[in-house]
């Protein structure tokens, strides 16, 4: 096979902020696999809370392009356990090249990826629509800019918070999922928890620090003496498969991002686990085109949850593939993840 690395930014169509930091653009890697004169294709963005810059991952994948250049797809098992020894616990590169390979293989097998993998696209999650945090008057700008989904996913973790829901509860009657990204301290998400509740708040993700595992013993027991049931997803708490056992107890659910798990070959044994654990899922990831929106999309069908609204936050385009239309993930007549990269 051969490997080529696409370096692309993302401008987005607006500042998107966090409790933790503001982008207005995503870098971003594309990699392409190609063989036979088939392509498959897979993104991975960069994230300096997981200290994966697009410098490290380009350096690596660079070092690992020869050595990939000698093997020939033939199944994405064997090409996982191959790429294992090359890439280590290098998993956001690892994952980039892992679902080129599964998007190839698809393509090699004139099908695509979900159903090699006995999967279907009936009953699907429907895609939530983020809103990120700023200004009521933009949060509000932002909503009348995608009304009528049925869910939407609000970044919280500002003095604000309580006014920014009861602002966009006006506007709409369906649930909120709301991601904090670590925004809250024990005492503030403690004190929100009925109005969370009366606001119509689905679920709250990583309403604490990462490392705060005592605040999130005391928010637990506050929620079971009050009766709230709002189900609390980890994000930044779990880096690793390895830290998912710490979330028992503590979470009720786990996001799962490709980039964590290493790609989508090794995302099923991590939903595989989580499951067994007894976790809810959902995945919902930071701003990506339609690369990496249509690989994740293979596995809506293992998530409760699912956020694939990236590809309507930026301005590029940059592959047509799986894409949403008002919650509803549409698949392509497209073997493999589906995606055609165009880079327009």
């Amino acid at each position: 096979m051969k490997l080529r690395i696409i370096r692309v930014d993302l401008p987005l169509k607006h500042v998107f902020t966090t409790s933790s930091k503001s982008n207005s653009v995503v870098r971003t890697i594309v990699v392409e696999l190609e063989q036979d004169g088939l392509r498959g294709h897979g993104e991975v963005h960069e994230d300096i809370f997981y200290g994966e810059t697009i410098e490290s991952m380009v350096g690596l994948l660079e070092r690992c392009a020869e050595l990939v250049s000698h093997y020939a797809l033939a199944d994405t098992v064997a090409f996982g356990r191959y790429i294992d020894a090359l890439f280590g616990a290098n998993y956001f590169a690892r994952s980039a090249v892992d679902c080129a390979a599964c998007d190839l293989w698809g393509k090699m097998k004139n099908r695509p990826l979900y159903k090699l993998w006995g999967l279907s696209t009936d009953n699907l999650p429907y895609s939530s629509y983020s809103i990120g945090l700023d200004s009521l008057e933009r949060m509000s700008e932002r909503f009348d800019e995608a009304p009528d989904w049925p869910y939407y996913r609000i970044k919280l973790g500002d003095s604000s918070d309580m006014q920014i829901l009861e602002m966009l509860r006006k506007r709409t009657q369906v649930p909120f999922r709301v991601d904090v990204n670590g925004g809250w301290s024990v005492v503030t998400a403690i004190g929100y928890l009925e109005r969370l509740r009366d606001f119509g708040v689905e679920s709250i993700e990583q309403p604490l620090a990462p490392d705060d595992w005592e605040g999130m013993t005391k928010l637990r027991r506050a929620m079971k003496k009050a009766k709230i049931d709002i189900p609390i997803f980890a994000d930044e708490s779990w880096k690793t498969a390895k830290d998912i056992e710490r979330c028992v107890g503590l979470f009720d659910g786990l996001n799962i991002k490709l980039a964590k798990c290493g790609g989508l070959t090794l995302a099923r044994n991590v939903i595989a686990k989580a499951r067994k654990l007894g976790f809810k899922l959902t995945s919902a990831n930071s701003v990506e085109s339609a690369v990496g929106v249509s690989a994740v999309a293979q596995l809506a069908s293992l998530f409760d949850y699912i956020a694939v609204d990236g590809p309507l936050q930026i301005e590029k385009k940059v592959g047509i593939g799986v894409h949403v239309e008002r919650g509803k993930l549409i698949f392509p007549k497209e073997n493999g993840t589906g995606v055609r990269v165009t880079f327009r």
